[in-house]
């Protein structure tokens, strides 16, 4: 850590993660340090030509509020994008906690993001700080585009996956293809039912540290996952007679034609 002149520091790249900086707040740090009392470090990122300030914006305007000519960095290597990135999972757990107006323009932010936003919403949920079911009703209020290819991690090693091609069979049967629907279905309500409990379970015993706009969010969700449950456990069942009845014609058709082989058989 070092002290770096105020005037060197560049907060016009985009890495300012909030919707907006809250003024009170920095009133509030100018008056500590009116005080004598010390502030951690911000966090800027040195390209070898600039200083991209990635963490500490509060910080840093309540030192030029009261017209300091230097403040405590803590200087990291890296691009203008690596600071943007940073910026956005800096106050994760720590800092001046995000508003869910703060947290919906991160995610926003990502998700229209050619790079980033090729993340899965978890992916995305666990850099920012908040849910993936938050990722997700943002990027749908917002009408945004699920990504083809998604990040992910494999055998702990990060990948792309295409996800356009996911779950295609080359010509498969009917019986085949509604095994395989089943399957997925089963999965799907698996995991929604897994949700959904974890959901309540963390509400009832007050653990989850919910963002403002996951509190206001939750009651709907869990409404929307109970009826999404009711539905697919009506598909399944629909889907496992259809089966049964394919499965039964076509055990019927295999007795019909060993009845005629063994017909033209005698007759031979």
């Amino acid at each position: 850590m070092t002290h770096l002149p105020i005037e060197k520091i560049r907060i016009d790249g985009g890495t300012q993660p909030r919707a907006e900086i809250n003024e009170k707040m920095v009133e509030e740090y100018a008056s500590l340090l009116s005080e004598k009392v010390l502030m951690p470090p911000v966090i800027v990122y040195f390209d070898g030509k600039e200083y991209w300030l990635a963490d500490g914006f509060h910080r840093y305007f309540s030192h030029k509020r009261l017209e300091f000519k230097e403040i405590l960095v803590d200087i990291r290597e890296g691009t203008l994008r690596d600071a943007q990135l940073f910026s956005k999972t800096a106050n994760k757990g720590r800092g001046m906690s995000m508003s869910a107006k703060d947290n919906q323009y991160i995610v926003l932010s990502m998700v229209n993001d050619k790079e980033w936003g090729q993340w899965s919403n978890k992916a995305i949920a666990d850099w920012v700080g908040v849910s993936a079911m938050t990722v997700g009703r943002i990027k749908k209020k917002a009408n945004v585009q699920q990504p083809t290819k998604k990040k992910t991690i494999r055998k702990g090693k990060e990948v792309i996956v295409d996800t356009s091609k996911m779950g295609t069979i080359a010509k498969p049967s009917e019986v085949e293809q509604l095994q395989q629907k089943i399957k997925e279905l089963t999965t799907t309500v698996n995991e929604v039912v897994e949700e959904n409990t974890q959901i309540k379970d963390q509400i009832a015993i007050g653990s989850w540290d919910a963002s403002e706009i996951e509190k206001v969010d939750v009651e709907d969700t869990i409404k929307d996952l109970r009826e999404q449950i009711r539905l697919l456990e009506i598909d399944n069942k629909a889907l496992r007679e259809s089966r049964d009845m394919f499965q039964n014609r076509n055990a019927e058709l295999m007795k019909t034609i060993n009845r005629m082989k063994k017909s033209n058989g005698t007759k031979t």
